[in-house]
């Protein structure tokens, strides 16, 4: 088969970002970009709230109108007094959530414990799941443009199609505004780690436009060793460039179409392992995501709303592995050229006085190229996946709510056959008073074996079942001058799908497992006039039942905090900490169950605003502890950064 990698270099996409900030620039210097403030534009506040094309899991905000799973929101303001690089940065201070860091340089994201292959990545309601492996790498989501972080955990809505065993996790990035906006920011940090981020807004009468580009690039990063000792990591740089925008129309307060373009384009070394695992030597010369979708929104009535969107996601990269730490033997330079394109529709339909009726229709293709070496052949697979979900939320009076839904998901397999699956959920709310909410709900979740654990030419397995699990939970909410939620909630696992080695030192991928997660989470936050609090603390109980382990990387306590404090007007200081107890892995070449250490890193922000700009200094891991999540793969010793964000309009 003949083919032709797709992807442009990173030279390329710095003129794209130069000529989309010039774009952004011009269009907001003509004074007709504001918006019209006529009597017929006006609209309920609580509906433009819900009526938003990027938002698909429609979170109520009065107690009574939220999901009886649990849902945690990030704010802007939020991210913005954190300074992210990235969705990793921005997420692991969320309740339940942690972020790992090991091979191949990925930061991985856990839910209650559930992996990246569990949970459903959306951005601005479109999935961004690399389709041949089924996860993703939160480094690779910029946090240039993001507006709110959507985390749901527990028993899920059936809408949202299928492989949401874990959780789902919503990025979206941010609309136009009623002013025109456009800002610049800079930072520079040490090791010559560098980033620029353009992004703005703006309406004109029934358009609007949103968008975002940012280049950044590191030498390296050190770590402490055993002595305390500052270690340079070798193989540690980095060059990444993202752009998003984002075309609105909108042809009457009923109806908003929106048209979403995104690329993404990185070169990058992947730091060979300290211990445990054979060291290897990887640099992805490229790794692209190429990203297009259109859709948006349209009233059925006063109380019914349909969305709809069909989606295209390109991914392409080239790994080269070498022979020795030096890179100067070439082993070999593989290749994957893999694409995802699909389509969903929600509606959200009154169905009288009291009932709503959620239906839900997904498509999606998975189709993956892989050239092992330069001048080798090429091998494709693809699969296709569809689900259609129904919910009913019926009204038991002012206080109660029911709320039961059945999704059928179904995979046609490249080999191997077909699937169906059937996943139900029931729950029960009860809202006594606007600032409580308490729900318990339960559900039977299933996961499609990955491309990769099937088709691989080494270890797949194209007879693998799908991964289930079961969830309950009890969780409440309470919002009256303090913000106190929680949950506790228990998951059961069959049919896990684990590599196993085999008699004569092979692997392959197989259904082999049950485990169980049962724990408990909490959060608190509290905000004053000079000082912001906010808490978290997650508990697990997890088991690997099938063989009698602890499951890998999950601390059973976890702790984190952000402490806001604005000592005089236009400062800013925060404090962020993170501490995970001790936790376990299964080294499966020696069969032994290794400890992982403790940890806490504790991270600090100030920001000045100056008026005409902001300046901020940021540190991160301020007492340079060794941090550990995965044996082998140190995070990032203490490291300082300094920046301004520069509002242009």
């Amino acid at each position: 088969m003949q083919h032709r990698n797709r992807g442009f270099s990173i030279t390329q996409t710095k003129m794209s970002a130069l000529i989309l900030g010039l774009i952004i620039s011009l269009s907001f210097s003509f004074p007709g970009w504001s918006q019209e403030k006529t009597k017929e534009k006006e609209v309920d506040k609580k509906a433009q709230e819900t009526k938003i094309t990027e938002e698909i899991i429609v979170v109520g905000r009065a107690p009574r109108d939220l999901p009886v799973a649990t849902v945690t929101t990030i704010m802007v303001t939020q991210i913005d007094q954190r300074r992210p690089l990235d969705l990793a940065e921005a997420i692991r201070y969320a309740p339940g959530v942690m972020v790992t860091f090991g091979d191949k340089d990925t930061y991985t994201l856990k839910l209650r414990g559930m992996d990246a292959k569990r949970i459903a990545l959306l951005l601005d309601g479109v999935p961004e799941v690399e389709p041949y492996y089924s996860t993703f790498d939160l480094k690779t989501v910029t946090a240039a443009g993001l507006d709110s972080l959507q985390i749901t955990k527990g028993p899920s809505s059936v809408l949202y199609g299928p492989n949401t065993l874990g959780g789902i996790v919503n990025v979206i990035t941010r609309r136009p505004g009623p002013e025109p906006r456009l800002a610049l920011t800079g930072s520079y940090g040490e090791h010559s780690t560098r980033g620029i981020i353009l992004d703005g807004g703006a309406q004109w009468k029934k358009f609007a436009l949103a968008g975002s580009a940012s280049y950044q690039d590191s030498n390296r990063f050190v770590y402490p060793d055993e002595s305390g000792e500052n270690v340079s990591r070798a193989n540690s740089d980095y060059e990444r460039f993202n752009l998003n925008a984002k075309l609105y129309y909108t042809p009457s307060d009923r109806t908003e179409i929106m048209v979403n373009g995104g690329i993404y384009r990185s070169n990058y070394g992947m730091p060979a392992a300290l211990s445990v695992q054979r060291a290897r030597y990887w640099r992805f010369k490229n790794w692209d995501r190429t990203s297009f979708n259109a859709g948006g929104f349209t009233s059925l009535g006063e109380r019914s709303t349909l969305r709809f969107r069909a989606f295209y996601i390109g991914y392409q990269n080239t790994l080269n592995q070498w022979r020795d730490a030096a890179m100067t033997v070439r082993q070999f330079e593989s290749t994957f050229d893999n694409e995802v394109y699909g389509a969903f529709g929600l509606a959200d339909l009154a169905a009288g006085d009291g009932n709503a009726l959620k239906l839900s229709l997904y498509f999606q293709k998975d189709i993956a190229r892989s050239q092992d070496d330069v001048g080798l052949s090429w091998d494709e697979f693809d699969q296709s996946t569809m689900a259609a979900g129904l919910e009913d939320h019926y009204d038991l009076g002012d206080r109660w709510k029911l709320i039961g839904g059945l999704s059928l998901d179904y995979i046609a397999k490249y080999s191997g056959g077909s699937t169906t699956k059937l996943n139900p959920l029931i729950g029960i709310k009860f809202s006594p008073a606007e600032y409580l909410d308490l729900h318990a709900s339960a559900s039977l979740k299933s996961k499609f074996p990955s491309m990769r654990s099937m088709y691989s030419t080494t270890s797949g397995n194209p007879d693998l079942v799908s991964e289930q699990g079961t969830c309950f939970e009890l969780g409440g909410s309470y919002n009256r001058g303090i913000l106190v939620s929680g949950a506790i909630f228990a998951y059961e696992f069959k049919n896990l799908i684990d590599s196993v080695r085999l008699a004569d030192g092979s692997r392959r991928y197989w259904n082999i497992g049950r485990a169980h997660i049962n724990g408990a989470e909490l959060q608190v936050q509290k905000d004053w006039r000079r000082v912001s609090l906010l808490a978290n603390y997650t508990y697990l109980d997890n088991r690997n039942e099938s063989d009698d382990r602890p499951l890998d990387a999950l601390s059973d306590h976890s702790l984190n905090f952000d402490v806001t404090l604005r000592p005089v007007d236009r400062l800013r200081l925060t404090a962020l900490g993170l501490y995970g107890s001790k936790s376990h892995w299964f080294d499966s070449t020696t069969s032994e169950v290794l400890e992982i250490p403790a940890y806490f890193s504790l991270d600090a922000v100030a920001a000045y605003d100056l008026r005409f700009c902001e300046v901020f200094v940021k540190a991160t891991n301020i007492f340079n502890a060794e941090v550990y999540t995965e044996p082998g793969f140190p995070w990032r010793g203490s490291y300082f950064e300094v920046g301004v964000r520069l509002p242009i309009l």
